[in-house]
C-alpha cells in the first residue's frame, strides 16, 4: 500500500486480509494515475476512438486501451491468480494466487470530455478456475470498490465490515476519507435511461413505475456517478433487460456484483428483477444482467411488480 493513503489504510485494517489491502492500494494508486491521464487527455491528444473494437463489440477510445494498461499493471501482483478486464477477451492468468480481480477499467467512456467516468473493481475469492466450470457468485467478492474521475474525484471502497467514501487530496496526491460509514439513504431520485421505454416489456415498464413512483429522476448517463449519487443522496439506479438485450446490458463480474455488494454493504438492496445479484451464478467471464440498486424499498418495489 503506497504510504500516501493513509486514510485508505486504517479504513480496512482489521476488516481484510493484508492481500487485499494491497489489492486495493494498487487500485487506487492506478485512479490516481488515471486521473491525471484524464486531465491531460484533451491536450495529450488522447480523446477519440481507436478504430477497433472490444469483446462486447464497443468502439474502443484510447483512453480505454490507456486505462485497462495501467490497471493490468497495478493489480498483476503475486497473489492474484487472475485478471478479467472488459477490454480482455480472456482472463489473464498470472499464477497460484488466492484472489481474482476483475474490473471495468473505464467504466462510462462514451462520457470522457464531457461527464464522469469511472473505474470499478471486484475482488473474488475462491474464484480458481478462468473457465468458469465451477460457477461463481458475487457471495465470493471479499471487497469491491469505484471511483468517480469528477468534481471531486471520489473513491468508495466496500467490505464485509461496510463501505467508506474518498476524496482525492490533489494536494498531496493521496485518498482522504470523507463519507465514512455509508448508509443508503431513503430514496429520493430514480436514476433510468428513459429512453429506452418502447424497448421494455411491459412487466419492466411496471418495475420501473413501480420502483420510480414518488421519486425526482436524475441519469448522466454515467453508471458510478448515478450510484454515488444513490449512496450519497438517496434513491434508485435501474438498467433492466430490454428487447434488445434480453439478458441485461451490463457485465456481472465487474459491473454487476461489485455494485451490487457496494449497495447491500451500505445497507440497500440490489436485483436482477427476481433476486439478489451477488446470488446468480456466473458462468462465463463477461456474462450480463440486469441491475437495480439502491434504497430496500425502491428495489422491492421494483422486484415485486417485476415478477407480477
Amino acid at each position: 500500500m503506497p504510504a500516501e493513503h493513509p486514510d485508505l489504510v486504517a479504513s480496512l485494517q482489521g476488516r481484510v486480509p493484508a492481500d487485499v489491502v494491497a489489492i486495493l492500494g494498487a487500485f487506487a494508486a492506478a485512479g490516481v494515475r488515471l486521473r491525471a491521464a484524464l486531465d491531460s487527455a484533451p491536450l495529450d491528444g488522447m480523446l477519440g476512438a481507436t478504430g477497433e473494437t472490444n469483446v462486447q463489440h464497443e468502439a474502443t477510445q484510447r483512453l480505454d486501451d490507456l486505462a485497462n494498461e495501467m490497471f493490468k499493471d497495478a493489480l498483476a501482483l503475486p497473489f492474484v491468480a487472475r485478471l478479467i478486464s472488459e477490454e480482455e477477451t480472456e482472463p489473464i492468468e498470472l499464477g497460484d494466487g488466492a484472489y481474482t480481480c476483475c474490473f471495468d477499467p473505464l467504466d462510462g467512456s462514451s462520457n470522457i470530455g464531457v461527464s464522469s467516468v469511472g473505474s470499478i473493481l471486484g475482488v473474488y475469492a475462491g474464484v480458481a478456475d478462468g473457465t468458469f466450470a465451477t460457477p461463481a457468485t458475487g457471495r465470493q467478492l471479499v471487497a469491491a470498490a469505484f471511483v468517480v474521475y469528477g468534481l471531486p474525484t471520489t473513491m468508495v471502497v466496500a467490505t464485509e465490515g461496510g463501505v467508506d467514501g474518498f476524496s482525492f487530496d490533489a494536494a498531496d496526491g493521496s485518498w482522504r476519507l470523507a463519507f465514512p460509514a455509508i448508509r443508503v439513504p431513503a430514496a429520493k431520485y430514480t436514476s433510468i435511461n428513459w429512453t429506452y421505454r418502447p424497448l421494455w416489456p411491459a412487466n419492466v415498464a411496471a418495475a420501473v413505475d413501480a420502483a420510480s413512483e414518488g421519486l425526482r429522476g436524475r441519469y448522466s448517463g454515467s453508471m458510478v456517478e448515478d450510484v454515488l449519487r444513490v449512496l450519497q443522496m438517496g434513491g434508485v439506479f435501474m438498467y433492466p433487460e430490454d428487447s434488445s438485450a434480453a439478458n441485461g446490458k451490463l457485465r456481472m463480474l465487474y459491473e454487476v456484483c461489485p455494485i451490487g455488494m457496494i449497495m447491500e454493504a451500505a445497507g440497500g438492496a440490489s436485483s436482477n428483477g427476481a433476486q439478489s445479484v451477488l446470488d446468480v451464478p456466473v458462468t462465463s467471464p463477461h456474462q450480463r444482467s440486469p441491475l437495480i440498486v439502491g434504497a430496500a424499498d425502491a428495489v422491492e418495489r421494483y422486484r415485486a411488480a417485476h415478477e407480477g
